[in-house]
């Protein structure tokens, strides 16, 4: 009867591949790190969730639909480069208009 192995990784994760070695602060670090690029991602493309495919430092591709753009180094959309969605940028417009009409009555 064939049986599952057990994980010698199961506390540490991704980092078991580092044994003994680095310090457990680095370990969980990098842990945290490889658990979020190695998830499911969206594909600013065909908007499928999908685990994209990382080419290169910033590079990802879509296995889907073999889109390939440029992202963050670790995961594919940063909080500042992501891209609004229209209802999202409406309300940014509508924000800054607030501002300007706001800095132009006279004090």
């Amino acid at each position: 009867m064939w049986c599952m192995p057990f994980s010698h990784t199961k506390v540490v994760g991704p980092a078991g591949r580092y044994g003994a070695r680095y310090g457990m602060g680095i370990r969980r670090k990098i842990t945290a790190v490889e658990v979020k690029q190695r998830g499911l991602h969206r594909c600013p493309n065909c908007r499928s969730l999908v685990r994209l495919r990382r080419l290169a430092f910033g590079i990802w591709q879509c296995p889907k639909c073999g889109f390939t753009f440029a992202g963050g180094a670790w995961i594919p959309q940063t909080i500042l480069g992501r891209t609004l969605t229209p209802e999202e940028l409406k309300q940014v417009e509508i924000q800054k208009a607030r501002w300007r009409g706001a800095s132009q009555e006279p004090s």
